[in-house]
């Protein structure tokens, strides 16, 4: 008698679609978290060791993970589906990794060539009250730089939750991606694009030796606590969401009983 050939190994659960909408849901949902919490710290001061620097630095690299996580479920999912579906998918996939590459890039590859980091750059911009630092003037080539590829960062991340809205439109009704919630992503990531626009207007003031708009800290709530919150809310339903769908396959996964 031949033998039976022995059965593929199974995947680990996290490297399912499913698996990594729970992961990417739970890393974005903590990333703006963090900010809200960072500017909280800004007001009251540091809580032992921990202060609002060190939370945005966290919070930065958080999503950044988790938004790869997301695009990585949207390029696995689209071999599932055909048409349309499939090109939207696709897209959005690789429009989310290829934010996670430019936002690297402008968070901290630029920043360097400055000699400092995003933070303490953006900190000098924001806080200049007569002059700006020499480190500034000498780079300020670098700075338009970080600026451009912040408010094209912002709209490449917008625009890949427009694609995500138009496949969820149409999706079949057994596809769990039907599901996601996409309006509100979509309306966070709109809010998000257009404070980058004024924060970053509002700074190239600043450069050109005007002081900061009067308009300038409603922007920053927009960026900071707004959109943030509208994050949150999505990203905590498309985790309920990615664990029911985990919960649907495991019963196919499970071990048969002898």
């Amino acid at each position: 008698m031949e033998e039976e050939p022995p059965e593929p190994a199974k995947k680990p659960r996290w490297t399912e679609p499913e698996g990594l909408l729970i992961v990417a849901s739970t890393l974005l949902l903590a990333a703006n978290l963090l900010l809200i919490v960072a500017l909280f710290l800004n007001f009251v001061g540091s809580l032992g060791l921990w202060d609002a620097s060190t939370t945005i630095w966290v919070a930065l690299g958080l999503d950044l993970v988790g938004a790869a996580a997301l695009g990585r479920v949207f390029l696995a999912t689209a071999d599932r589906t055909a048409g349309r579906s499939r090109l939207y998918r696709k897209v959005a996939g690789s429009l989310l990794v290829g934010w996670v590459a430019l936002s690297a890039f402008w968070r901290f590859v630029l920043p360097s060539a400055v000699g400092t980091n995003l933070q303490d750059l953006f900190v000098a911009l924001l806080t200049s009250d007569e002059a700006l630092p020499v480190s500034v003037v000498r780079s300020v080539g670098v700075v338009y730089q970080v600026l451009g590829l912040w408010i094209g960062s912002a709209a490449m991340f917008f625009a890949a939750q427009v694609v995500i809205a138009l496949d969820a439109r149409i999706a079949s009704e057994d596809d769990w991606a039907r599901g996601l919630p996409v309006y509100a992503w979509t309306l966070a990531a709109g809010v998000s694009f257009v404070a980058t626009v004024f924060i970053a207007f509002s700074v190239v003031s600043v450069l050109r030796g005007g002081r900061v708009a009067d308009a300038f800290p409603g922007w920053v709530l927009a960026k900071l606590v707004v959109a943030p919150n509208v994050f949150i809310s999505g990203y905590a339903s498309s985790l309920q969401l990615g664990r029911s769908a985990a919960r649907a396959l495991a019963p196919a996964d499970a071990p048969e009983d002898a």
